[in-house]
Parts: structure tokens; C-alpha cells; sequence
């Protein structure tokens, strides 16, 4: 994924399939060996996800027939093209249910990775090593004008949009302080300054990269997620916490917001949210009219772009000729998935979570690392309503990879 990531978010077909591939290779390897299948066999609570996400899977293959609700769009008719289909553009269709195949496979690797505390462990210590280093590297390639950002005066990472980088730092500072927690645990206030050292650099990287990138949404996002880290933290734990771990978190809040007030790109660009956002309503409200025009069928996964282009006019043009991908998932969902589709998927993450976090409220260990995998979803979630980052195929791969190992985390040995 890290290969990924600085392959420009793999958004062209080929380093996305190549990815899926690489998904599939991992989980090939799995099956192969005798004790990771096993740890595979005995994840419990898969069935109801997996049923939902088998129903995104067959409704997808669904509209590339005429058989859809609805029957085949009209378009198809009108060139005089068989066979015809529910969606818009079978071929961006079928690379959608590529990458969703792909998604579910490193998912998999996931649930692999978290089968048993060690391994999750090592996981985590390794995505947070690896996220460190690729923010270090944009941090120097941004300071040092060696990578040319997409937009001025806004670190990116090669994910080619600033957005997109903000989503990907926020949610691995997130993973970051959860580990970060783990380690200060029955410490002292001075003794857990000293106690991981990596760890603290890492976060000092990942906060630095997310204020550097200056996304709103991402900055919001990760204070959200951190707030569900403490309430979760919070009821997670049957004793009070030390006043020494407490006086910790906060010392890292605190440090946190300091950065805030010192970030100046990212304060500049506050101030002119009132403006983009009256730009995103109007796209969102083009988008929602399309969407109830065919809300069962949709238009077809990956349909996107060629919705847009069909929605322009003469006065619309100049501004959202070079729109690729709605700032918002979840309408982008209902217009390509329908209903149906949308409601299956998000039923899908949701269960993940719901279930992830249940279970982890009642483990006694590795609890902080596994609360912050479940306090990293709401990144996601909550950056979704304003931005597109989970339509870049390796910040959707590095979440998918996420939801396999806290799920997988979640169940294990219990008080």
C-alpha cells in the first residue's frame, strides 16, 4: 500500500489493478499457509458484513445486465447499442467490481493481521513506522521544493490532492496516539516522554504533515476521531485512568491544538469556507437531482465522471468541467449504487464497527490501540461528507486493511 500511496494514490486502471493483484496475491498467500488459515476459520461475526457486501458485489454485476430494477438506461437505446445495461459505463463498472474484489481481499489480509494480539501489534507498529516515513518525506519534499505540490502552498504527498494526504495522515496519527497511549499506560507524566521515543516522533511527523496539508476537513475529522478515542477509552476501562495517563492525553491535545493555532495555511483557508461551500452545495444539489431521477438502479459504480459530464450546460462548464469526483461519498454512492446498493455498503462498514467496537469495550488487552482503530473509522466517515479521499483507490485499500484488522483485534480474549 505504502508503494501505493506515493504511486499517486494508484488513480489511473493500471496502479489500481495492480494493487487488487497485489490484495489478492497477500490473501493467495494466507490460505497457503496452515496457521494463518486457521487464525482465518475462526474470525466470528463475518457473516452478516460479508452478506451485505456480497449483495453490493451482485447488485453491481446486476447493472451490467438490462435485468436491473428500472431495466436498462435509456442511453443505450438512444446510440442503438446491444446489449444493453443498468449502467451508464460497463467498463467503469466492471473496473469498480475489480477494486471492490480487491478491497474485500485486503480486507482479508486484515483480519489475518489481527488474529492474534503479536501480529496485530506488529502490524500496527509497522503502518505507523511506514506512514511516518512517507510523512517525512513529503515534509522534506515540500520544505525543500522537490516535489511540486498540486496545490500552492499545500503539502500533498503525491496523492495529488492535499485532501486526499489529510485523510491519510490524520487517520495514522490516530493509529499513532492510540499506540502512543499504550506505551504511557501506568507511567509517569515525565517517565512517558522518555518511554517511546520512535512513537513520539511519529506523531510529531503525522501532526505536522496534516497541518501542512491545511484540510479542513481532515484536521475536524481527526478531532472527532480523537474524541471517540477518549469516550471509548472512557468506558473502555471498568477502573478510572491514572492522573498521570490523563494529564498525558491531554498534554497531547493540548500540543495538538497548539500546532492548530500556529498553522497558519490551514487557519487562511477557515476563513474562506463560507465561499467553498456555497461551491460544493450547488454540485451536491446537481448530484442529488440526478440521483433521485434513478434512485433504485443508480447509474452504475464508477459512473461518475460521465454523470457529471452529462449534467453540464453552457453556465456550469467553466467551473465543474474539472470536477472528477464528488465531494461528498455518500451521495456519490446513492447516484452510482442506488439505494439498494449505497444502503448494503454502508450497512456493511457500519456492522464492521459496531460490532469491532462492542467487543472491544469488553477485551482487557490491547484495548487503546484497538479503540484507536475504531476512532480511525470516524476519519473516514466524517471526511467523506466533504471530501473524496476514499475514492483514491490506496486510501480505500489502507481503510479497508484497517477494518479487517480491528475486527479481527476485537475478538479476542475477553476479562
Amino acid at each position: 500500500m505504502a508503494a501505493a500511496h506515493l504511486a499517486y494514490g494508484a488513480l489511473l486502471a493500471e496502479p489500481s489493478l495492480l494493487l487488487t493483484a497485489g490484495s489478492a496475491t497477500i490473501v493467495l498467500g494466507c490460505v497457503a499457509t496452515p496457521g494463518l488459515r486457521r487464525d482465518l476459520t475462526r474470525v466470528r461475526g463475518l457473516p452478516l458484513p460479508a452478506l451485505l457486501f456480497s449483495f453490493v458485489l451482485a447488485w453491481g454485476v446486476l447493472s451490467l445486465t438490462p435485468w436491473m430494477p428500472g431495466g436498462p438506461h435509456p442511453t443505450w437505446a438512444y446510440l442503438d447499442l446491444e446489449p444493453a445495461a443498468a449502467t451508464l459505463d460497463k467498463s467503469a463498472t466492471a473496473l469498480e467490481l475489480i477494486k471492490l474484489l480487491g478491497l474485500a481481499c485486503i480486507f482479508a489480509a486484515g483480519l489475518a493481521s489481527g488474529a492474534t494480539d503479536d501480529r496485530a501489534r506488529t502490524a500496527l507498529n509497522a503502518l505507523t513506522l511506514v506512514a511516518a516515513l512517507i510523512g517525512l518525506w513529503a515534509f522534506l519534499g515540500f520544505t525543500t521544493g522537490v516535489v511540486i505540490p498540486s496545490q500552492r502552498g499545500r503539502l500533498d504527498g503525491h496523492f495529488l490532492s492535499p485532501n486526499t494526504a489529510g485523510t491519510f495522515f490524520a487517520a495514522s496519527l490516530v493509529l499513532a496516539v492510540g499506540l502512543l497511549a499504550r506505551r504511557m499506560k501506568g507511567l509517569s507524566a515525565v517517565a512517558s516522554l522518555s518511554a517511546a521515543p520512535g512513537l513520539w516522533s511519529a506523531t510529531l511527523i503525522l501532526a505536522v504533515c496534516l497541518l501542512l496539508t491545511a484540510s479542513r476537513g481532515a484536521f475536524l475529522s481527526a478531532g472527532v476521531a480523537f474524541g471517540a478515542f477518549l469516550l471509548l477509552r472512557f468506558f473502555g476501562d471498568q477502573r478510572l485512568p491514572s492522573r498521570n495517563t490523563v494529564l498525558s492525553l491531554v498534554a497531547i491535545l493540548l500540543v495538538f491544538a497548539a500546532l492548530f493555532l500556529f498553522g497558519e495555511p490551514l487557519l487562511a483557508r477557515f476563513a474562506t469556507i463560507e465561499a467553498d461551500a456555497a461551491f460544493r452545495t450547488e454540485t451536491y444539489k446537481l448530484h442529488w437531482q440526478a440521483f433521485l431521477a434513478a434512485p433504485i438502479s443508480g447509474y452504475g459504480l464508477g459512473t461518475f465522471d460521465t454523470v457529471h459530464r452529462t449534467l453540464l450546460d453552457a453556465a456550469s462548464v467553466p467551473e465543474l468541467w474539472r470536477t472528477r469526483a464528488l465531494h461528498n461519498v455518500y451521495i456519490q454512492w446513492l447516484e452510482e449504487a442506488g439505494v439498494p446498493g449505497a444502503l448494503a455498503m454502508f450497512g456493511a462498514i457500519g456492522a464492521i464497527t459496531v460490532i469491532a467496537a462492542r467487543r472491544g469495550l469488553r477485551r482487557s488487552r490491547m484495548t487503546l490501540p484497538l479503540f484507536a482503530l475504531v476512532s480511525s473509522n470516524l476519519v473516514f466517515l466524517t471526511h467523506g461528507v466533504s471530501d473524496f479521499a476514499l475514492q483514491t483507490p490506496s486510501v480505500a485499500f489502507f481503510w479497508s486493511y484497517l477494518l479487517g484488522l480491528q475486527f479481527a483485534l476485537s475478538q479476542g480474549s475477553g476479562r
